[in-house]
């Protein structure tokens, strides 16, 4: 059956990843959270154009510039190879793992997501959810993710019957669904009524703890809101709230409730994972500043909505560890002619291979020459299964975006080795003299 409502904390207005966004992105979250296919999972098919259908004053560029936007800060995790998408903490922030049924559902419809970067994403959510609530089935449901599995495998089937040791059952409805210690003021969750967490067409005055799932996903309290609060680390696990500015005084600083001896070993990877992902928030931070910065310099006075997809697109080329000249380079090129704004990456990209194209022909066609000899000999190298140092050489992994005379010096040197000469004194090949095209250790070793 598919959802027909879905739900979100007010203190989503309160958070500043969420409010730094730009409109679009907020308005294309709340749709994806609202899509009736959503998967308990939080897994998606993207479906741009249909998306875009909701939004007449809006191009599918722009719909896709949004997304661009909600990944690089992180609210999404999008694979456009297999086009699939993530909302990256549907089940913690929905609180689905405190719903035994629903969190099987969840981890079933995990198995099902093709691409191993939504997978790796939401196996590290999957260990954050607290395990004094699920047990261990959601820790090892996301080893057996990173592992490859496509079906739901009998270790986390044998892990779903071991059941959490602090689980909360709601008597009246006006109970609020918490555990741990009673929160203060400053992190005290939004009030949600015991009919939410059994969403039945006719809720009994005393709902089953244990609610059958229906379908691919059903009502959602989901808001993913960007910022890991330390209030994750006591068990508020999804709640939106301010990193608090004290901490109890008979509560350890960075750790949960006390528990049985079987979660110490848990606890560890637990606060880990709340550093790391507070220093990422960090990271986004400084990554949108950086995009505003190189948009206001680099590109001349535009509407609003045109700005916030270029920033959208320079957050996206940041995350990707793209050079801050070569993204301002491909501004100013953007700023010269017309064209959309997802089509700044291309010419970013331009700018990035301006040395290649403004060589001359023949260190082209020198550049050209090498690439295919060098591709020719490790095809051979493989077919003969050459372990000699030559074979070695072209067989093992190269540098990052090596040219002609990378090639050349990785080339030479095998070739002094095999005939047992000393390896050239140039070890970097960085310092490796230019060759000419005809006097090459590539093109002579290819002849």
């Amino acid at each position: 059956m598919a959802r027909d409502h879905a739900r979100f904390y007010l203190s989503m207005w309160d958070d500043q990843d969420f409010i730094t966004l730009s409109a679009l992105a907020k308005i294309m979250y709340v749709q994806l959270c609202m899509q009736r296919k959503l998967a308990y999972s939080g897994e998606l098919t993207v479906s741009v154009k249909r998306w875009a259908k909701a939004h007449p004053d809006q191009s599918t560029d722009s719909i896709r510039a949004a997304l661009a936007e909600l990944d690089a800060a992180r609210f999404i995790v999008v694979d456009h190879d297999t086009d699939e998408l993530l909302i990256r903490s549907f089940i913690r922030s929905d609180k689905l793992y405190k719903q035994p049924n629903v969190l099987r559902a969840a981890l079933r419809s995990a198995f099902e997501i093709e691409s191993p970067l939504l997978r790796r994403a939401l196996a590290a959510e999957l260990r954050r959810l607290p395990v004094e609530i699920t047990g261990p089935s959601p820790a090892v449901a996301a080893d057996e993710l990173e592992a490859g599995a496509r079906e739901l495998p009998a270790s986390v089937m044998a892990a779903m019957t071991v059941r959490g040791t602090a689980r909360t059952t709601p008597t009246t409805p006006a109970d609020t669904v918490t555990t741990g210690p009673a929160p203060t003021p400053d992190t005290a969750p939004p009030t949600v009524p015991t009919p939410a967490v059994n969403p039945a067409a006719n809720p009994s005055p005393n709902p089953s703890a244990n609610p059958s799932p229906r379908g691919r996903g059903e009502g959602s309290r989901e808001m993913e809101l960007g910022v890991v609060p330390l209030t994750l680390v006591k068990t508020q696990v999804g709640v939106p709230a301010p990193v608090p500015a004290h901490t109890d005084a008979d509560t350890p600083a960075r750790t949960r409730e006390a528990a049985p001896l079987a979660r110490v070993s848990a606890e560890a990877p637990a606060v880990a994972g709340v550093e790391g992902e507070l220093e990422a928030s960090s990271v986004r931070q400084l990554r949108r500043r950086e995009a505003e910065r190189l948009v206001s310099a680099h590109c001349p006075r535009q509407p609003r909505q045109v700005l916030d997809r270029l920033r959208g697109e320079v957050i996206g080329l940041l995350r990707d560890e793209v050079e801050p000249a070569a993204i301002a380079s491909g501004l100013r090129l953007w700023a010269g002619k017309q064209l959309s704004t997802s089509m700044l990456a291309e010419l970013v990209g331009e700018a990035m291979r301006a040395r290649c194209t403004a060589a001359s022909p023949e260190a082209r066609r020198r550049e050209q020459v090498a690439a295919a000899n060098w591709e020719a000999i490790r095809a051979d190298a493989i077919a003969d299964d050459d372990t000699s140092p030559i074979g070695l050489a072209v067989r093992g992994e190269l540098p990052g975006h090596a040219d002609a005379a990378t090639l050349d010096a990785i080339l030479e040197r095998a070739l002094h080795q095999a005939a047992g000469l000393d390896t050239p004194a140039a070890d970097d090949p960085a310092d490796e003299p230019a060759h000419d095209g005809a006097e090459s250790a590539l093109t002579g070793a290819a002849a």
